[in-house]
């Protein structure tokens, strides 16, 4: 138990799990005494009755009218008060919402109540280096630079009508869509689609469904949502709707030549459109490896570093993954708030480690490290620096770019600790 010299209060911390505080206060009557002299006075100064002057009505028709209220105002500030003035006394950095309960007074009697939060964690910095970590090999899959071509074929496709003939995978179709057991409620349950077969647009029995048409007929068809549908509540649903094929395009894909590499870019001939291709997927399966050595550099370092986080901000930082997964069923968010508790754990023991480090070994970026970036994107667009400061500043991607500066000093930092091997 401690005692405030200036304000008589008696505090008593219990250290509970998991960065928890709980604080049993004891505030002396005359503290309470004078909030309610406070708040009377805050009465008298605004009120106006019949009789008196503004400001001047006696502190005893204060109380014959309004006791009760101002008990209450006067009891509610006495307790924020001595809630800030216990915190602070013994030098405690609440997370979040102090919580308030078994509130206790009576006029005379001392103030009790219980104030309950979390406290930010102690973040040790042990071993941060002599660690091996491996890099995965950097690899593109064989036919990948093709694949590409194939995509831009695509883009530069000619759309040619087809007027029979049932769709096919490629096809281009035009289709409206009725559900049949549906809610009245919902309103007009028909709607006009466009999409490519083959491509994922649709629901595979959807797309089952339209290569059985041909232009200008419709049927009813069963469609059931697959169990790996992105939305959990909709998976195995199964529907009744009539799909009406009103047009079909073939696409006319032109020649794999020169002339084709030409019209995709600066590109001399194919040769060189393959060969720029094939730089670029090297570019991105390097820029993979090396996000993977960081993603498993910090996760060493941060298994090397335990301590435990406060639970609020884990519920904070799951709040944050899932605010759009409003829709879901409470019972099947809750399930999915569990199975992701542990990483949520990690992501913010992750994030509080890095802030340390950062912080301990001063490797924020710099003001003139975020103008030289500023200073290429504004070259690199033909921009004054000006404009794009205030147009990132505005968007938020001024921060973003700060973070990304900092992120990049911070594995710099952490590298040259420890050894970057390749995969045998």
């Amino acid at each position: 138990m401690s005692r405030g010299a200036a304000s008589g209060l008696e505090v008593k911390v219990t250290e509970g799990e998991r960065c928890r505080r709980t604080l049993d206060v004891s505030v002396p009557g005359e503290f309470v005494d004078r909030e309610r002299v406070a708040v009377t006075r805050k009465y008298a100064s605004r009120m106006k009755l019949k009789g008196f002057r503004k400001g001047r009505v006696p502190t005893s028709v204060i109380d014959s009218r309004f006791g009760r209220a101002i008990e209450e105002e006067a009891v509610e500030r006495a307790v924020r008060k001595a809630c800030d003035q216990a915190i602070s006394s013994r030098e405690l950095r609440p997370v979040g919402d102090v919580d308030v309960t078994d509130l206790r007074f009576k006029p005379g009697d001392p103030l009790t109540f219980k104030a309950v939060f979390d406290v930010w964690p102690e973040v040790p910095m042990g071993r941060l280096g002599g660690f091996r970590v491996e890099r995965p090999p950097v690899e593109v899959p064989d036919g990948t630079v093709g694949k590409i071509i194939e995509r831009l074929r695509g883009e530069k496709a000619v759309w040619d009508a087809a007027d029979n003939g049932r769709p096919e995978a490629g096809n281009a179709v035009t289709v409206v869509m009725t559900r049949l057991d549906g809610d009245e409620t919902e309103g007009d349950a028909s709607r006009q689609y466009e999409l490519v077969l083959g491509e994922g647009q649709a629901l595979p029995d959807v797309e089952d469904a339209i290569r059985t048409l041909t232009i200008g007929e419709e049927g009813e068809f069963d469609v059931t949502f697959p169990d790996d549908f992105a939305d959990e509540a909709r998976r195995g649903a199964r529907h009744r709707v009539r799909i009406a094929l009103l047009s079909r395009s073939v696409p006319r894909l032109p020649e794999v030549d020169d002339a084709f590499a030409r019209s995709v870019g600066d590109f001399e001939d194919l040769g060189e459109l393959r060969a720029r291709v094939g730089e670029d997927l090297e570019r991105e399966a390097r820029s993979r490896a090396e996000a993977e050595v960081n993603e498993r550099l910090i996760r060493t370092v941060v298994e090397a570093n335990s301590f435990e986080v406060p639970q609020s901000m884990v519920e904070r930082y799951t709040d944050a993954v899932l605010s759009e997964a409003e829709d879901m069923e409470p019972e099947q968010l809750e399930q999915l708030r569990e199975e992701l508790r542990p990483a949520s754990e990690f992501a913010v023991r992750r994030d509080l480690l890095a802030s340390r480090i950062t912080e301990e070994h001063g490797l924020r970026a710099s003001s003139d490290e975020v103008d030289a970036q500023l200073e290429a994107l504004a070259r690199e667009r033909g921009e004054p620096v000006g404009r794009v400061r205030a147009r990132l500043r505005k968007s938020g991607a001024l921060e973003t770019i700060e973070r990304r500066l900092t992120d990049a000093k911070l594995f710099r930092f952490l590298r040259e600790k420890s050894e970057i091997t390749e995969a045998s």
